[in-house]
């Protein structure tokens, strides 16, 4: 009976070398109820399922609580724990009411392992109680662009109307990993800190198996719950590239997570959608002495996408105004939106190369001829 373990682990070894080695040969099959995969950079959305559908996070909630608390309070810091920390139910390190921790400590547990009566003590500290701690939280998600998420803890713990998204998720993890400290916790997979219980100190292991799995795996956050299912927030690099995946609801999350990053590394590539020197499009000019002008974008726009999301791009332009003469060379006339997979990867502003001069009236127009000032090296084939 005590080989089970052994062999059920050496089995997800096994399991997880084999899916990493895998080539990525289109969309994967992802059976996480909603998943997202983005790059980090650039923050553009890459393919996903249902990742703009609300549901619980579980403790990927505890992403905000951190960066919270790394934002409002110093690391060394002392925090105590109040009665109402001491009775949270669940994943806990096991504080009691009067003990005091130092903020940094509160963080690895609460990120590592998970505790949630970490995840509270912090919400206290910062600002006095866990409901008002839940404002800050939402207030920052929206600022973030999380416009779909609401907290009502702290910790993830099943609340009514306690929701996030893939997406909004992905925005708050973005954000949170510009905090040195952050990403270097959550790429950490051990760690010792101390504990009032604990002369020696407790050691502690983090809860995201890819980063033993999975090579490149820095972070970030699991979370699970009967409501929400197993979920992760995973963070990958390779090759100077790094990758989010977002699943919630998965009955796999490690499996989800290792397939959504395998097609992530290898059916993407970073091309150049539109490009500075080309005419993007031929607009009429109202009242020139020339007929159309072409317009260009200030600079090359480029995007990650895949060889069969090419069918997903648009294009889309808006006109500032109704072009009329004169126009100078280098005005900006309107702006180019590029959309993959319906959602925003660039703006980019259209100018024109080409000075149009108003067309002359009267007895005028038969003595002037047409002049164009143009710069003819930046040319570009025309389109439309």
């Amino acid at each position: 009976m005590k080989r089970a373990p052994l062999l059920i682990t050496a089995g997800l070894i096994l399991w997880s070398l084999l899916a990493v080695v895998a080539p990525a040969q289109g969309t994967p099959y992802v059976g996480a109820g909603a998943w997202g995969l983005y790059d980090l950079k650039s923050g553009q959305f890459l393919d996903g399922k249902n990742y703009r559908e609300i549901r619980p996070p579980a403790s990927t909630t505890k992403i905000m609580t951190a960066i919270l608390a790394l934002e409002y309070l110093e690391l060394d810091e002392q925090a105590q724990v109040s009665q109402i920390a001491a009775s949270t139910p669940a994943t806990a390190i096991g504080v009691r009411a009067g003990q005091e921790m130092t903020v940094h400590d509160l963080i690895i547990a609460a990120l590592l392992a998970s505790a949630n009566d970490a995840s509270v003590v912090l919400a206290e500290r910062v600002a006095g109680s866990e409901p008002l701690f839940c404002y800050l939280m939402n207030k920052k998600a929206f600022v973030l662009g999380a416009v779909d998420t609401c907290f009502f803890n702290s910790n993830g713990l099943p609340a009514e109307g306690h929701l996030s998204s893939c997406h909004d998720l992905f925005m708050i993890s973005r954000y949170a990993l510009q905090n040195q400290i952050f990403a270097a916790t959550v790429a950490l997979p051990s760690a010792l800190i101390k504990h009032p219980g604990y002369p020696q100190g407790k050691q502690i292991n983090n809860t995201n198996r890819m980063l033993t799995y999975y090579p490149g795996a820095k972070g970030i956050k699991t979370g699970t719950t009967n409501a929400a299912g197993q979920c992760l927030v995973a963070l990958a690099s390779r090759e100077e590239r790094q990758l989010i995946s977002v699943v919630l609801k998965s009955g796999n999350r490690y499996g989800d997570t290792t397939s959504i990053l395998n097609y992530g590394f290898g059916s993407f590539s970073h091309d150049i959608l539109v490009g500075r020197n080309e005419t993007f499009k031929n607009i009429k000019i109202e009242g020139g002495e020339w007929p159309e002008a072409g317009l260009y974008p200030e600079r090359d726009v480029r995007a990650w996408v895949s060889e069969e999301g090419m069918v997903h791009l648009e294009k889309r332009i808006s006109l500032n105004y109704r072009p009329q003469a004169p126009i100078r060379k280098e005005d900006k006339i309107g702006s180019l939106e590029v959309y993959y997979k319906g959602e925003l990867v660039d703006i980019v502003g259209l100018t024109v190369k080409t000075t149009i001069e108003k067309r002359p009236t009267g007895i005028w127009r038969l003595f002037k001829k047409p002049r164009i000032v143009s710069d003819t090296n930046s040319f570009g084939a025309d389109s439309t």
